[in-house]
C-alpha cells in the first residue's frame, strides 16, 4: 500500500497539481483580499479602532479558510469519485485502491489545503494599512495583489491579463459597494 500511495503521490505532483492547486490558491486569496479590504474600509469610515478592525478581518478570514476548506474537500473528493467511476465502467474493473483511486483523493486534499491557507493572504490589506497609515496606498496594494493574482492564472499573456483586469475590477467594484453602504 505504501508503494501504491508513493505512485499516486508522485501522479499527483506530475499530472494535477500545478493546475488545481493554482487555481484554489487564486479562489482563496481572492476572497481573503476582497473580505480584507471591506471590512478594512468600512471599518475605517466607521471609525472603528483598528483593533476592532483587524478582530474583523481576522475572524472572517478564519471562516472563510474553514469554509473554503471544507467546500473544496466535499467538492473535489466527489469529482474524483465520479471520474474513478467513469473510468470504472469504460474499463468494466473496479479501481478502489489504486494509484488512480490514491491519486484522486490526496489531490482533493492538496486542493483543499491550498484553498484553505490562502484566505490568510488577504491579511496583506490589513498589514499594509497598519504599516502605512493611509487608506488610498491600503486599497492600491489590494488591487495590486488582485492583480498579480490574476497574472498567475490562465496560459497566454492575453489571458493572465485580462484575468487581472477582471480580478481588480472585482477590487473596485467592492471598494465602492463598501463606500457606498457606509455613507
Amino acid at each position: 500500500m505504501a508503494n501504491k500511495l508513493y505512485e499516486a503521490f508522485k501522479y499527483v505532483i506530475k499530472y494535477e497539481l500545478a493546475s488545481s492547486v493554482r487555481r484554489y490558491i487564486v479562489l482563496g486569496a481572492f476572497d481573503g483580499i476582497l473580505l480584507s479590504l471591506s471590512i478594512l474600509l468600512s471599518g475605517i469610515l466607521s471609525h472603528f479602532s483598528l483593533e476592532d478592525i483587524s478582530v474583523a478581518i481576522y475572524s472572517g478570514i478564519i471562516a472563510t479558510a474553514i469554509s473554503s476548506t471544507w467546500n473544496a474537500l466535499v467538492v473535489e473528493l466527489s469529482e474524483k469519485k465520479a471520474e474513478l467511476e467513469k473510468i470504472e465502467k469504460q474499463v468494466l474493473k473496479s479501481l478502489r485502491g489504486t494509484i488512480y483511486d490514491y491519486s484522486g483523493k490526496i489531490a482533493s486534499i492538496f486542493s483543499a489545503m491550498a484553498h484553505g491557507v490562502s484566505p490568510f493572504l488577504g491579511l496583506i490589506v490589513l498589514y499594509s494599512y497598519e504599516y502605512l497609515h493611509n487608506v488610498f496606498l491600503s486599497v492600491g496594494i489590494s488591487l495590486l495583489c488582485l492583480g498579480v493574482l490574476g497574472i498567475l492564472y490562465g496560459d497566454r499573456i492575453r489571458d493572465k491579463m485580462y484575468t487581472s483586469l477582471q480580478l481588480i475590477i472585482a477590487g473596485l467594484i467592492t471598494s465602492f459597494i463598501t463606500l457606498f453602504i457606509i455613507r
